[in-house]
């Protein structure tokens, strides 16, 4: 009889969802603070808060991210097979979802076709609701991306 280690999820789709998280998990540390900053450039909603975003969030979000996926991946790459645990990965899945909510309803202003990529696409009148659905989105992200790390370093202490 084997004996798996808690941290090997037992099922194959379980162990490649976990792969493949902790392999996306340095493209991701990139991607999603330049979402966050810079997505509503995508449809031309962008304003003054770009520019800010690349001076605060983008860089403090990117370092926590950067940070706690570089400790994932050394990690996962001593697992056979690669992975992260199931704990983090899902983590790191809510963290991808959640922040792409909140760079999806982010507004901008500053300039006539500043806005958010919602309200871009949904109509000017829906402006008000990116806004209110943008802050619960922020916070809660930033909440997962500490809780990722935390779970990031004790697992690369643990492992």
């Amino acid at each position: 009889m084997s004996v798996r280690s808690p941290s090997v999820p037992s099922s194959a789709v379980a162990r490649a969802f976990c792969g493949v998280m902790a392999g996306a998990s340095i493209p991701m540390a990139l991607l999603v603070p330049l979402w966050i900053t810079a997505g509503r450039m995508l449809v031309g909603a962008d304003g003054r808060l770009v520019a800010v975003f690349a001076l605060t969030a983008g860089p403090v979000l990117a370092v926590l991210m950067l940070t706690a996926a570089v400790k994932i991946t050394a990690a996962a790459s001593t697992r056979r097979p690669f992975g992260a645990p199931l704990r983090t990965s899902l983590l790191l899945l809510g963290n991808y979802v959640l922040a792409a909510a909140f760079g999806f309803f982010v507004p901008d202003f500053g300039s006539p076709e500043a806005g958010s990529v919602f309200s871009a696409l949904a109509g000017p009148d829906v402006l008000g609701y990116s806004a209110a659905l943008a802050n619960p989105f922020g916070i809660a992200t930033l909440m997962v991306t500490v809780a990722v790390l935390v779970s990031a370093v004790r697992g690369s202490r643990d492992g």
